[in-house]
C-alpha cells in the first residue's frame, strides 16, 4: 500500500529514517523539508558535533553515584542501543547500498581520571567490566605512555592518573553519512527534497495532515504521516500543531565551541577519543573530551566542546527561544535557575571564558596543544519538562499525538548514536509497517551473531562489539 510521508529536517535522524522506510516499503512517497540550502548543515554537520559513536563505555557523565554506590544503567542502555545502530550499518554493508569510507573510523575510547585520591574510575570499570570484557583499566606509567603519549611530555606524571581503554570505539562523520543516504535515495527517485522551506502550519484533517509551507510562495500539501526531526525548530512546530502538548516542554539552548589543533606531529601520536571526569562544583555536561576527528579525510584534534548559554536555537538561522517565551515560562525558569544554579552559573561563566582559560583547561590532558584555534560547534537543545516544576532532562524524547501518526523528536546527545532505536519506536507506532520487518529486541543478540557470521562468510568485516 502507498502512503504519503512528510519528514521535516534533513539531519542524520531524517536520513536514517528515510533509508529504513525505503528498505521496508519502496512504494511510499516521501517529502523531506529543509530550511537551509543543503542537507545536514545544523547539528549533523561534522564540525558541529563530537562525531562520537556513543558506546557508553567511557562516558562518565552517564554514571550516577549515590552513597558510594555506582549505577551504570544509562551506560548499558546506550551501549545496547548503539549496538542496534552498528547492526543496521552492518546490514547496509551486506546489501552493498554504499561504502563507509570517510564515514566511520575505528577510534579507541579512553576515560582519563586525574584528580587526587580518586578511586572512582576503578569502581566504574568494575561495574562496566561485568557487561563488556573488552574494556581495560590501567594506572601503569609505561602503558599510559604507550596509549596516550601526548599526556607524558612536558608534564609530571602523578600516581593518581588512571585510564580505562575501550578498543572498539568509533569516530563517525554524520554529515557525510547523511549526504550518502540522501544521494542514494534521490538517485532511486524515492524521496523529494525541498530546500528553503519554512513550515508555517500543521493541521489535522480527519485521518490526514495538512502542511502549509512557504517556498517563494505558499503551498499546501496533504500527507498520511509526519515525522518532525528539525532540531531547534521542533518545539516551535509542536506549538503550531498542538499547544496543549507543547505546554509541558520548554527548551534550554546550549552553545558550543572547540579548540582545534592541526599540527601533524601531534595528530600522529593521538588516535583516541579521551573523556574525563567532572571537576568539583561543575555539572555533568561540563566534561570536556580530547578527540581525534576525521572530517572528509582531514584529521584534526578537537578539545571541548565548551558550553555556553545562548538564545538561538539553530546554527544557521536567527530563530530564538523568545518566540516561545511567556510570563509562565519566565516564572518557571526563575524557579528552575534557583534549583539548578550550578548549571546556569557554569553556562554563563563559560560564555565569558577566554582562549587562554580554555587552553588552561586543556593542560589537564596535555601541554603540547598550545597552538590551537577556536571554532564554533553546534547547539544542544536540552529539554525542560514541566511536571510540578521545570526539570532538565538529558537525551532524546519522541512525542506522539493520540493516533500516533505524527511524531516530534526533541533533545540532544546521544541522538545520532542511538538513531536506529529511536526510529524503531517511531515505526512500531506507524501501523503500516509489517511486524515481520521489525526486530524483536529480546532476540537482538542472536540476530547480531547470525548477521556477523553471514558477514564473516562473505569476507566482510562486521562492526563487531
Amino acid at each position: 500500500m502507498l502512503y504519503n510521508i512528510a519528514i521535516i529536517g534533513s539531519g542524520i535522524i531524517s536520513a536514517i529514517t528515510n533509508l529504513m522506510l525505503y528498505l521496508l516499503n519502496k512504494k511510499n512517497k516521501i517529502l523531506v523539508f529543509e530550511t537551509n540550502n543543503n542537507i545536514s548543515l545544523e547539528n549533523s554537520k561534522a564540525i558541529n558535533n563530537a562525531g562520537t559513536g556513543h558506546s557508553g563505555m567511557c562516558e562518565n557523565n552517564y554514571v550516577y553515584i549515590i552513597n558510594n554506590n555506582y549505577f551504570i544503567k544509562k551506560n548499558i542502555r546506550i551501549y545496547c542501543k548503539f549496538n542496534l545502530t552498528k547492526n543496521f550499518f552492518s546490514w547496509i554493508k551486506i546489501f552493498n547500498l554504499f561504502n563507509f569510507k570517510k564515514i566511520i573510523s575505528n577510534t579507541p575510547h579512553v576515560s582519563f581520571f586525574f584528580l587526587k585520591k580518586n578511586n572512582k574510575l576503578k569502581n566504574i570499570f568494575k561495574k562496566i567490566r561485568f557487561y563488556n570484557k573488552s574494556i581495560k583499566f590501567t594506572n601503569n606509567i609505561f602503558i599510559l605512555n604507550k596509549i596516550f603519549p601526548l599526556l607524558i611530555k612536558k608534564k609530571k606524571i602523578k600516581k593518581n592518573y588512571s585510564i580505562t581503554y575501550y578498543k572498539n570505539g568509533f569516530d563517525i562523520n554524520y554529515q557525510y553519512l547523511s549526504k550518502k543516504i540522501f544521494y542514494f535515495l534521490t538517485k532511486k527517485k524515492y524521496i523529494n527534497l525541498y530546500f528553503f522551506c519554512n513550515i508555517e502550519k500543521i493541521k489535522k484533517i480527519k485521518n490526514f495532515f495538512l502542511i502549509e509551507f512557504f517556498k517563494l510562495k505558499k503551498f499546501k500539501i496533504i500527507v498520511d504521516y509526519i515525522f518532525v526531526c528539525a532540531g531547534g525548530s521542533t518545539l516551535l512546530l509542536l506549538k503550531k500543531f498542538n499547544k496543549f502538548i507543547s505546554r509541558k516542554y520548554f527548551e534550554l539552548p546550549v552553545n558550543g565551541s572547540w579548540l582545534i589543533n592541526e599540527k601533524k606531529s601531534n595528530i600522529i601520536k593521538h588516535n583516541l577519543k579521551i573523556y574525563s571526569e567532572t571537576l568539583k562544583n561543575n555539572p555533568p555536561m561540563s566534561i570536556p573530551h580530547l578527540d581525534i576527528r576525521t572530517i572528509f579525510n582531514e584529521k584534526k584534534i578537537l578539545f571541548g566542546p565548551f558550553a555556553g548559554l545562548t538564545f538561538k536555537v539553530l546554527v544557521n538561522n536567527n530563530k530564538t527561544i523568545f518566540k516561545n517565551i511567556n510570563l509562565k515560562f519566565i516564572l518557571n525558569f526563575i524557579f528552575f535557575t534557583i534549583k539548578n544554579y550550578s548549571i546556569i552559573n557554569y553556562l554563563i561563566k563559560e560564555n565569558f571564558k577566554t582562549k587562554k582559560k580554555k587552553i588552561f583547561d586543556l593542560f589537564n590532558f596535555t601541554k603540547l596543544l598550545k597552538k590551537s584555534y577556536i571554532k564554533k560547534a553546534g547547539k544542544r537543545l536540552q529539554i525542560l519538562k514541566k511536571k510540578k516544576i521545570l526539570k532538565l532532562t538529558f537525551g532524546t524524547k519522541i512525542i506522539f499525538n493520540k493516533n500516533k501518526k505524527i511524531a516530534f523528536l526533541m533533545g540532544a546527545s546521544p541522538g545520532a548514536s542511538i538513531v536506529v532505536d529511536i526510529i524503531f519506536k517511531l515505526l512500531k507506532n506507524w501501523v503500516f509497517i509489517p511486524k515481520k520487518f521489525l526486530f524483536n529486541i529480546k532476540n537482538i543478540n542472536k540476530k547480531t551473531k547470525i548477521l556477523n557470521y553471514l558477514l564473516y562468510l562473505k569476507g566482510i568485516e562486521p562492526f563487531s562489539f
